[in-house]
Formats: C-alpha cells, sequence, structure tokens
C-alpha cells in the first residue's frame, strides 16, 4: 500500500478535457491515501479548443466550481494538468552522464532541439533524470525525461484555478498522474512487471509504457472517442437527429455510449475491420516526466503566484447541499449482441477500432525493438472509451496480452457518500488522471 508522504491534508485532483471535467478529492490516510469525493460533468462549450488551449478561463473557473460544489468538495488545494495534446510535449532524451549542474545548462539547448515552439520565454520546462533499477552503471549514457508547456496555455490554467477560488499547488502531467493511480496505489501488483497504459481521451490516447513503476516509452495515439462517435455520424446519417452538426454529435455520442460495443463473434478469424494507420516513428506528443518515485510537477506553486483580479460569483446559500444529478455519463445499455442498432453501430466504428489496434500494435512493436529483452505483461484501459463492451476482450485477443479496465474507486478506499455504487464502477476508469493528480504528493 502507498505511504502518505509530503501532503497532510485533502488535495483535489482536476482533469479537465475538452468535452469532460473530472474531480477527485483524496487525503492521506493511515492505510495510503482514502478517495472522499468524485465528480464529473460536461465541459462547456467551447471554453476550450481542440489544442486543449483554454479560451475562457473565467467560464471555465465556474463550471468547475460548480462541479466541486455538486460533488460536495469543499477542500481548496488543487493540482491539475495541462488539457490537449498540441500544448503539451514530452521527449525521453538520451544524453552523456553529467553532474547536476552541467545538466542545467545542456538542458537549455536541448529544450530548443526538441520542442515545436518557441522556447525563448514563451514556455515553461521541467526535466528529471531516470533512474532505472536495472541500468548499467557502466553506461556513459543517461536518459532525462523533457516536459515543456507553452507559457500562456499555463497561465490560462492558473486563470482558471483562481476564478474557481482554488489555490493551485501543482501543474502536472498526466501519464505520470495516470501511473500513480494504476500502479503507485497497487505497487505489489505490478512489481517487477512491465504494464501499458492507454488513457482513451475525446481527442487522442495517452499511451505509456512503465516496468517497475518507471517510463519506458511515452506515446500519443491520435485516435480516440471522438473519432469513434464521428464514424457514427458519417455511417449512420439517417439514425442522428438533428441539423446542427454539434447536435447531431452529440446524439451518435449519445448512439455510442448506449449501444457501442465490440462483437467478437463479427470480427471472424482475422480480427477487427482492415486498418490505415500511418508510420510510427520516435515517440512525440503528451506525457510527464519521473524518476522511479518522481511526483514533482511541471510548475510547482509553493512559492506562490500572482493571482489575477476578477470579479468571481458568490456562491449561492444552500448550493453546497444539492445533489448531483446521476449520473453524468449514463451507462451502456445492455443491448443483446443480435440487436440490430448494436450491430449497426459497430459496423460504423469497426474500422476506427481496426485503426486503433493498428496503432497499439505498432507502438508496441516500437518499444519491443528499442528495449532489449522487453515484454509486456498487461495493458490498462481508462478514460470513457475503456468501458466499451468487449473492448479490453478484443485488445487481448488481438494482441495477445492480458488487458483490464482501470477501476480506482474498487481496489482502493473509497467514501463517496454522494453518489451509488453503481455509478461510481461507471465513472471509475474516467477517474485515473484526478485521482493520480490529487496523490501526487501522498505516495512513494
Amino acid at each position: 500500500m502507498a505511504r502518505a508522504r509530503k501532503a497532510t491534508g485533502p488535495v483535489v485532483g482536476l482533469d479537465v478535457g475538452t468535452t469532460l471535467m473530472k474531480v477527485a478529492e483524496v487525503r492521506p490516510s493511515k492505510e495510503g491515501v482514502q478517495i472522499n469525493a468524485v465528480g464529473v460533468a460536461p465541459t462547456p462549450e467551447g471554453v476550450i479548443d481542440e489544442s486543449g488551449y483554454i479560451q475562457d478561463p473565467q467560464a471555465l473557473g465556474q463550471a468547475v466550481r460548480q462541479l466541486l460544489t455538486q460533488a460536495g468538495i469543499s477542500t481548496r488545494q488543487v493540482i491539475t494538468s495541462v488539457p490537449g495534446q498540441s500544448a503539451l510535449v514530452v521527449r525521453v532524451i538520451e544524453m552523456p552522464k553529467m553532474s547536476p549542474s552541467e545538466l542545467d545548462k545542456s538542458m537549455a539547448w536541448e529544450v530548443e532541439r526538441h520542442i515545436p515552439f518557441a522556447a525563448q520565454g514563451d514556455v515553461v520546462t521541467d526535466y528529471a533524470v531516470i533512474e532505472r533499477p536495472d541500468a548499467d552503471p557502466n553506461d556513459p549514457n543517461m536518459e532525462v525525461l523533457l516536459a515543456a508547456a507553452q507559457q500562456d496555455v499555463v497561465d490560462a490554467i492558473v486563470k482558471t484555478l483562481f476564478a474557481a477560488q482554488l489555490d493551485p499547488v501543482a501543474v502536472d502531467v498526466q501519464v505520470l498522474a495516470t501511473a500513480r493511480t494504476v500502479i503507485g496505489l497497487q505497487p505489489g501488483k505490478y512489481q517487477g512487471k512491465t504494464v501499458v497504459l492507454l488513457n482513451i481521451g475525446a481527442t487522442a490516447t495517452d499511451m505509456g509504457v512503465f516496468t517497475d513503476g518507471v517510463l519506458r516509452l511515452p506515446r500519443t495515439i491520435p485516435i480516440a472517442g471522438n473519432h469513434f462517435t464521428q464514424a457514427i455520424v458519417d455511417s449512420l446519417a439517417y439514425r442522428v437527429e438533428g441539423t446542427d452538426p454539434r447536435e447531431r454529435f452529440a446524439h451518435a455520442e449519445k448512439l455510442k455510449r448506449e449501444c457501442a460495443a465490440v462483437l467478437l463473434e463479427r470480427l471472424g478469424p482475422s480480427g477487427a475491420a482492415p486498418t490505415y494507420g500511418t508510420d510510427f516513428g520516435a515517440p512525440t506528443g503528451l506525457i510527464d516526466f519521473s524518476q522511479p518515485s518522481a511526483t514533482s510537477g511541471m510548475v510547482d506553486f509553493s512559492a506562490g503566484y500572482e493571482e489575477p483580479t476578477f470579479d468571481v460569483e458568490e456562491e449561492q446559500p444552500g448550493s453546497s447541499q444539492e445533489q448531483p444529478t446521476e449520473p453524468a455519463t449514463p451507462a451502456p445499455v445492455e443491448a443483446q449482441e443480435t440487436d440490430p442498432l448494436r450491430i449497426e453501430v459497430f459496423d460504423a466504428i469497426a474500422p476506427v477500432l481496426g485503426d486503433f489496434l493498428a496503432e497499439v500494435r505498432r507502438s508496441l512493436e516500437f518499444y519491443r525493438g528499442r528495449v532489449q529483452g522487453a515484454r509486456v505483461d498487461e495493458i490498462v484501459l481508462c478514460g470513457g472509451t475503456a468501458r466499451m463492451k468487449n473492448l479490453d476482450r478484443f485488445l487481448a485477443q488481438e494482441l495477445g496480452i492480458p488487458v483490464s479496465v482501470a477501476d480506482p474507486l474498487t481496489h482502493q478506499e473509497a467514501l463517496v457518500r454522494r453518489y451509488s455504487m453503481p455509478y461510481l464502477q461507471e465513472v471509475a476508469p474516467l477517474m485515473t488522471v484526478a485521482i493520480g493528480l490529487a496523490i501526487r504528493d501522498m505516495i512513494d
């Protein structure tokens, strides 16, 4: 069981995506950590663009505050992450071994080499030497994990937190937050094992390969939940109601949640539909820095941060007692595999499913080619699309690797009183990042 370390009181983890906002309040306990509250709500339309940039911090802050109130969360200390992929870049860099002071000087050049946007005063960077237990002490090189985010993106995040009347502790990145939840809270289960974490978001899938809790390979797969939804819009036009594109997409999203399933008997012996994945090069995109027990984030606010001045609407008396409407994300309907609508939906999403499988397979092949004697013991699915029926069975069948769906609200002590257990089980795969952010300073 994970041990409490620095945090002595409750902390809120806030995971804001382009589609959903997720929050978790966690406190240290004698047994490890205790999850006191969770919440999920739609991200207000138009406040975040597809790249993850927050367009309207004040409106988003108001929405976050409302979500916290609905979830019964009054804690102000918050740790959040950078939304989107294009605003954040992470690289695993191989460098000659050097002293910390030499590394500080060298990283100034590495930042300019490895990030695609201007580095002169416009980015926030952090890095850490990756110390692997199995590393050869005579190896003249070392690995460094570099994370960089655009300064205006971080500023918008901070403004959002202040608008929600929260006290920012750090802005972190998502793959390590996921690993803290899945691996860090169950260290005995994954000791000596290599685990692949697939956090399937709305616009992209965050992938991380971890051995003994240490990041081996970060990767962003450009296929995620919205691609399945768009396939339903394109293929089932006569079933998708509405004339406005946003209305049609929302209706297709509802169809996906209620009917999407991997119908294994329709795949045949050759597996999924034809695949059209792109070539896989060096790992790029959204991910984190980490040492075996690294918990520090990209931005630490212990030294303070100047709070912007703008008005925040006062909370109405008694609002903290309001019960949230359950569920925010409806559970899939258990339709029969012979249901014609379910078959139609599957046929619509099958090509995307094939593309997703191809990207995961390419990433695993790249990892095996990069790391001598590499193996993968398990794949863990997180995010909303992880709840698609039979997706875990399909990936296990096609990849020959055990696949499970993350359930941090079952294997960890959770005293969430505002929601029923069926609802908590339904939203559990969505909560891995939010919980991992909250426990950043609580576990080893």
